[in-house]
């Protein structure tokens, strides 16, 4: 015996102290599963999306609800104007016709219908006529527009 390597060690035999036994954690193959044989947070995660589409859906349909009210409202006043708008339309051709000037003009102006000799007509067409400076000839032209021009004065009253 003379090296340490080849002794025997005795200390198993010895008589042990109490020891604290051991914890042995014991890994499960399969992972913990519900009622329905799916895990726990999977059901979590698909009631949170159940959840948020109804709440979508909610949202949407009272969005939709709301701007059908607006769109509603809009169109019943768009219908009013059209029919005050109609209604001014027709007051104002029946204020702008000739008879309702007519009256307005003799009844609160005072005025009277012309007669022949208040009118007065100006010949212009003189001013119209275009000559040019050799010209040796008679205007034709322009004593024919002058005799046209008495005719419908002739004829006017």
């Amino acid at each position: 015996m003379t090296s340490g390597s080849q002794a025997y060690d005795l200390s198993r035999y010895e008589p042990k102290v109490a020891e604290q036994p051991k914890v042995k954690v014991v890994k499960r193959a399969q992972p913990v599963k519900s009622l329905y044989g799916v895990r726990p947070i999977t059901l979590v995660m698909v009631a949170t999306i159940v959840v948020s589409i109804t709440a979508l859906l909610l949202y949407n349909n009272a969005m939709i609800a709301e701007v059908s009210a607006e769109i509603t409202s809009a169109t019943n006043e768009l219908e009013q104007l059209q029919n005050e708008n109609a209604r001014l339309t027709r007051e104002l051709d029946a204020k702008m016709s000739d008879q309702t000037i007519a009256q307005t003009a003799v009844n609160e102006l005072g005025l009277n219908e012309l007669e022949n000799y208040q009118v007065e007509y100006v010949n212009l067409s003189s001013q119209d006529v275009v000559t040019a400076k050799n010209s040796g000839g008679f205007p034709i032209f322009a004593a024919i527009g002058q005799i046209i021009t008495k005719i419908q004065e002739y004829l006017k009253f």
